[in-house]
């Protein structure tokens, strides 16, 4: 009975892989336009192909067990908080343009919208162009792997779910925070605050919602710590 539970339980773990990894694959490919020339293009698919790879094999980087993590620590959240109105302005004028739907669409009836810049560690280059400042600033950061902008619209709420990258910290830059809009990771709710970084576990289960009537907008990162 026991060995008949295992093999159900794999069995599902790589159906919702293979679900989540379909997501992903969609999402790259509407992406891909931006990045720049074929030598980034295959870079970018390679990785994915990795990391889907990684997770099909059950390859899971443990971290420490903290769901959240003190901004402190990590010596780029403060450069990030320092100029965070610099960050506000450039994705103020952006003006939601090339904001696409995010990919696990599964998560969320609809209002969960991303810029993405840097996806997988390669350079999205025609969105980065397009935002200089945070560009630079985030070339500072110590083995970044993703960074774009998030946007969560008025009574947009994304069912619990664990990260796709294991073994990265996430990092959420407030950039336009209104009220009733959370976070909870593991058994702990935080709020975001403009101009201030909340860093956690993505691989810990988690959701989060907006339930005010503007768009919650946060610059949203993956790194390894």
């Amino acid at each position: 009975m026991s060995d008949h539970k295992s093999i159900t339980s794999s069995s599902a773990r790589l159906i919702e892989e293979v679900r989540r990894g379909w997501h992903w694959v969609v999402f790259v490919m509407s992406v891909l336009g931006r990045v720049g020339g074929i030598k980034e293009w295959i870079q970018t698919l390679k990785r994915l192909v990795n990391l889907l790879s990684s997770r099909a094999k059950g390859n899971v980087r443990v971290l420490d067990g903290r769901s959240f993590y003190q901004a402190s620590e990590f010596p780029f959240a403060t450069i990030l908080e320092s100029n965070w109105e610099i960050i506000l302005k450039e994705v103020s004028d952006l003006q939601g343009e090339y904001f696409i739907p995010w990919s696990e669409k599964y998560l969320y009836k609809e209002g969960w919208s991303t810029f993405g810049l840097y996806a997988y560690g390669v350079k999205i280059s025609k969105n980065c162009d397009l935002c200089p400042e945070t560009t630079r600033l985030l070339e500072q950061i110590p083995n970044l792997t993703t960074a774009g902008f998030s946007a969560l619209a008025p009574g947009t709420c994304i069912a619990p779910h664990t990260g796709y990258p294991d073994g990265v910290l996430r990092c959420h830059l407030g950039l336009v925070i209104p009220s009733d809009c959370a976070l909870r990771v593991g058994d702990e709710v935080q709020a975001w605050q403009n101009g201030k970084c909340l860093i956690f576990d993505d691989t810990a289960e988690h959701e989060a919602w907006n339930r005010s009537d503007r768009t919650r907008v946060v610059l949203l990162l993956d790194f390894t710590p």
